[in-house]
């Protein structure tokens, strides 16, 4: 009646590759904040992110040998957070003129050194 479930072990030598990826990729986004991008310094630092958050769900969480509808649901997932961050940085500027005047209205009240 039951469908047979097979379980997949993921090899030692993979899960040590994940590891030093992940590792890698955490040197490097260290390595980016010391580099100034200008306006790339959001898209690459949450493109190495997301690249790490893959690794972790495809292999750690072995979506990678899963149903196909468990991915599904993280692509919807992954594909929602980018919508409600593109949204947010979409509304940012808005409110710019006013950060800015803030900002020089504190500066020109603090005392002088």
């Amino acid at each position: 009646m039951s469908a047979a479930h097979h379980h997949h072990i993921t090899s030692p030598a993979m899960l040590v590759a994940t590891f030093v990826a992940l590792v890698a990729l955490t040197i490097l986004t260290c390595a980016m904040a010391m580099v100034d991008l200008g306006s790339w310094d959001m898209p690459v630092t949450l493109g190495i992110a997301t690249v790490k958050a893959l690794l972790v769900a495809l292999i750690f969480m072995h979506l990678l040998h899963d149903k196909l509808f468990n991915s599904l649901l993280l692509l919807s997932a992954v594909l929602f957070m980018a919508l409600f961050i593109g949204m947010a940085l979409l509304d940012s500027n808005e409110y710019q003129p006013q950060i800015r005047e803030l900002i020089y209205d504190k500066q020109a009240e603090a005392p002088p050194l």
